[in-house]
């Protein structure tokens, strides 16, 4: 086994279940993009997620075709369709983020446009900016070179 951090969207929707101990796991199928080195390699690695606990609940409110990134530990699975060597993905998820979660984390803090902190310009100077990217934000800043 070994550790990744994968990013895809759903190909299909999560399933949900609960385990004979009570914990709620959850399941999904997450097509990941990946940049084939030849022609004939696949522009796509389906992997098969399960998650558990909380990191259950938050897999199983998204829908299919939503964007996720998935962290945890993996195993490659290897198995033949219609005569081609085809080649997955297996993950026991450990952390799951989503654009919802991260809208959701947003959302709780209202304050966040209002955080401010002192950082040094090109110049030397000191001025006020942003504490955290808003899309809003200008990009007229002044840059010397």
């Amino acid at each position: 086994m070994f550790n990744v951090l994968i990013s895809g969207k759903l190909s299909k929707p999560p399933k949900s279940g609960q385990g004979k101990n009570g914990q709620p796991y959850c399941t999904a199928s997450l097509r990941v993009p990946v940049q084939g080195q030849r022609e004939d390699e696949p522009d796509a690695v389906f992997a098969s997620v399960i998650a558990f606990g909380e990191d259950a609940e938050k897999l199983g409110r998204l829908l299919q075709g939503d964007a996720v990134s998935v962290s945890g530990a993996a195993r490659l699975s290897h198995w033949e369709k219609d005569g081609r060597a085809m080649t997955g993905l297996n993950v026991t998820a450990t952390a799951i983020l989503s654009a919802y979660e991260l809208r959701k984390r947003r959302g709780e803090s209202s304050e966040r446009n209002e955080v401010r902190t002192n950082l040094p310009s090109a110049t030397g100077s000191s001025r006020q900016q942003p504490a955290i990217f808003d899309a809003a934000d200008d990009f007229n800043d002044e840059i010397s070179f």
